[in-house]
């Protein structure tokens, strides 16, 4: 019966008008941005790309810093102004423009600094990633905010399934081309050959960014008036107050972040310790896309039937199995002798196929505990209690000085056991849908 009447209401509402094509380009921009990213993995090509040119893992844990830290904590400072926004799509459009600067500065760092000046080259192009990431996160309110009126309740599971199966599938031959350019099959050496990655990178980037502009995007039914800075945090802090269930969310997913003290470093750890060439890269994101390949198929179906705080707490576990699995491949490597580097790349199949149902389910999760007139104050909040984790790579790179790569492991893999412990007090989300004259009242 639900079901029925979702069509019916889909089939006469102005919202709903145009929910198909609005669909399939959201898949299409999800597949060609997935591409994107693995021509360029942070915690793969980029990570190993740093290390490489440094010399130091450091820069590679001060990388994925600058990923967390500009996807999540801007959108804390603009959620209240995007939120009176009667449209999203244009600030979707001006981020879009400022992250193909960032890249393009990235591309001309690595093409004409690199060579010469290693270590200034190295803050360069962090420099290029942090206007990248901070822009993407500010637009990432916009992106979401204009999927949740775009793509029906029952509709989303498929919606990221989707975007990630066929770009896994894609991603396959990326990989083979990754492995390739990275042994110099395609005539560029080190660093010429990262560039051209991130040239191929930035293409599907583009071609993404151009596919989102053709959306429809819908009139919302009511905006808030624009708030100032202390406005927005006054809201916040309510928020937090008041939702529970949203607070014990962020305590598992704070849990679950304490593994990023390593996720730079599994890359790092194969070739500066167990001896992998660079080239196996390839062979890691091959991994990678057929763990989200398969985790995508799995996930996608039971969000939708049975539901994204199931997807959420399965995957949290599988979440563990990563740090443990390297854990285990040290020990036979080190105390037995075994070479372990054909079974390393499974350790990016367990990382896709945990990653990919968190992906699914915790802001599905998180857009089912939120009200619509406060949706991007939802996302910003989450994105910024977890903006301090960020810096645990950091940390991590800091500790490699001082303790070995199985601290690092072994801190990764307790912090997703305790995550999973508190999982278990998830509950069902029960959304509710205040009137017009319902703004969340702050004192």
């Amino acid at each position: 019966m639900g079901d029925d009447s979702q069509r019916t209401d889909l089939a006469v509402s102005d919202r709903w008008q145009h929910w198909k094509r609005n669909f399939w380009l959201g898949v299409i921009n999800g597949i060609l941005f997935k591409v994107g990213i693995t021509f360029s993995h942070p915690s793969t090509v980029l990570a190993v790309f740093l290390t490489k040119l440094t010399g130091s893992e450091l820069y590679a844990g001060i990388l994925t810093a600058v990923a967390g830290l500009g996807w999540f904590l801007p959108p804390m400072f603009v959620a209240g102004w995007v939120e009176s926004l009667p449209r999203k799509l244009p600030l979707y459009a001006h981020m879009a423009f400022g992250r193909a600067i960032g890249w393009l500065w990235m591309i001309a760092i690595v093409v004409f600094v690199a060579p010469q000046f290693p270590i200034y080259a190295a803050l360069l192009f962090l420099l290029g990633y942090a206007v990248y990431t901070v822009t993407g996160g500010i637009s990432s309110l916009a992106f979401m905010d204009i999927f949740a009126r775009t793509v029906p309740f029952r509709r989303r599971g498929a919606f990221w399934g989707l975007r990630m199966f066929w770009g896994s599938v894609l991603g396959i031959g990326v990989g083979v081309i990754v492995r390739q350019v990275l042994k110099g099959d395609w005539g560029f050496d080190f660093p010429y050959n990262y560039a051209l990655l991130l040239s191929f990178a930035f293409v599907t980037y583009a071609l993404a960014w151009l596919t989102f502009f053709l959306i429809h995007e819908p009139p919302v039914e009511w905006t808030p008036p624009p708030k100032s800075w202390r406005e927005q945090l006054q809201t916040m802090v309510e928020l937090w107050k008041q939702r529970a269930d949203f607070r014990q969310l962020i305590k598992v997913r704070l849990l679950m972040d304490i593994g990023l003290i390593a996720s730079p470093f599994y890359s790092t750890y194969a070739v500066v310790k167990l001896g992998a060439k660079p080239s196996l890269l390839g062979a890691f994101i091959i991994a990678e896309t057929v763990g989200s390949l398969l985790a995508n198929i799995l996930w996608s179906i039971l969000a939708d039937r049975r539901s994204n705080l199931f997807v959420l707490k399965c995957s949290i576990a599988c979440a563990a199995v990563p740090s443990g699995w390297v854990l285990l491949l040290t020990l036979l490597h080190y105390s037995f002798g075994f070479n372990v580097l054909p079974l390393y790349p499974l350790t990016y199949f367990f990382l896709a196929f945990a990653g990919t149902g968190i992906a699914i389910a915790f802001t599905n999760y998180v857009l089912e505990l939120a009200d619509e007139a406060h949706r991007p104050t939802y996302l910003a909040l989450s994105n910024a209690t977890e903006s301090g984790m960020m810096l645990l790579p950091v940390l991590g790179g800091i500790l490699l000085h001082y303790v070995s790569h199985s601290v690092l492991f072994s801190i990764a893999f307790t912090g997703v056991v305790l995550a999973v412990w508190e999982s278990r007090k998830l509950k069902p989300a029960f959304v509710y849908e205040p009137s017009h004259s319902e703004a969340l009242k702050v004192t």
